[in-house]
């Protein structure tokens, strides 16, 4: 009987799971954390611990297994020994087994249990359901005003009718460019009508003041229709830069990030950790995605993991960015 699930779902409830002669999971309340320097905050959690003294059984998880099961408390505590003696079984032979939701025991080389738990899992039910939020920081920039007379619109303007789109493939772009090469026709037309009227009314006199304010207000709209089409491409290639870099963090091993040029600055991504131990874990989970992961030593004698690199600089700081919401781990870029 596998009681990985039972052991999880008790621990939703209860502070502590013992396995009598194995040890004890305990549960141990975490706040929530702003961390401004990798730029995420995560909700309140419960995160699991594992003591191994704690050996005396408290005959919750026995009861819980005879009354789902029906059957008897003896029954429930025999099912638990032939579990424990499974883990031990698998952790003489491959040094580690995974208890699913729940964490990962080690057992090395000097006779020790260690247990790496899933932090990943709340166990809090309050904050079910809230994940690792990235945080961002928004910058607001006022937009200068320019002194733009009123405009007062030609009365013969014809209202111009929506682009219907005939074929589902064409862009945005393209029909931003149809809009605008209609607008400027129209504008133009009615340019020359205003011009016409007026040198015929007033020969002498020259331009009234009514086609010159015609004429800056055309010109106003044709400035109007440029700054939208421009802006509208800015925002499709953003777009498709973002997809773009989405892209290369689901798929790294895709990508071909060294220039086959030794004197092209490429940019590094290193992530800091706390010790060697902690280092050898993070390269190994990474070698399954990076196949360029690697523990190395900086110039102060510190222990980091190089991931990936990048010619491009700015590709770097978007890569930096989604990939620290998938690490706990503080990440840096370094030119090579």
């Amino acid at each position: 009987m596998n009681l990985a699930n039972k052991i999880s779902f008790l621990l939703y409830k209860h502070s502590c799971v013992i396995l009598p002669g194995f040890g004890a999971f305990l549960v141990n309340e975490k706040n929530a954390e702003c961390n401004e320097i990798a730029k995420y905050a995560t909700p309140r959690q419960k995160v699991v611990s594992f003591n191994r003294q704690i050996v005396n059984n408290d005959g919750l998880l026995a009861n819980h297994i005879s009354i789902q099961y029906g059957c008897s408390y003896d029954t429930g505590v025999t099912h638990i020994n032939n579990y424990i003696q499974s883990l031990w079984e698998v952790l003489n032979v491959k040094r580690n087994v995974e208890i699913p939701e729940i964490g990962t025991f080690y057992f090395t080389a000097e006779k020790k249990l260690v247990f790496v738990p899933y932090l990943s899992v709340n166990f809090d039910t309050a904050s079910f359901g809230l994940p690792k939020l990235r945080l961002k920081t928004i910058e607001y920039t006022t937009p200068a005003t320019a002194n733009i007379p009123a405009v007062v619109p030609p009365a013969t303007i014809v209202a111009q009718s929506p682009v219907k789109l005939q074929n589902p493939v064409v862009t945005k772009k393209e029909v931003l460019g149809v809009k605008a090469e209609r607008k400027m026709k129209n504008i133009a037309l009615q340019n020359k009508k205003a011009e016409r009227n007026t040198n015929a009314s007033n020969a002498r006199e020259g331009i009234s003041t009514l086609g010159i304010v015609n004429i800056l207000g055309s010109l106003f709209l044709v400035a109007m229709v440029l700054t939208m089409f421009n802006f509208e491409r800015g925002a499709n290639q953003a777009e498709v830069n973002t997809l773009a870099i989405a892209s290369l963090l689901d798929s790294p091993r895709t990508v071909e990030t060294k220039s086959s040029n030794p004197h092209v600055l490429s940019y590094g991504i290193y992530a800091q950790v706390a010790n060697t131990k902690e280092a050898t874990d993070l390269t190994d989970k990474l070698l399954e995605k990076y196949s360029t992961a690697e523990m190395t030593v900086n110039d102060a004698g510190s222990t980091e993991v190089f991931i990936i690199s990048f010619t491009n600089e700015s590709l770097a700081n978007e890569y930096t960015n989604l990939l620290q919401n998938k690490l706990n781990q503080k990440l840096v870029i370094k030119q090579k």
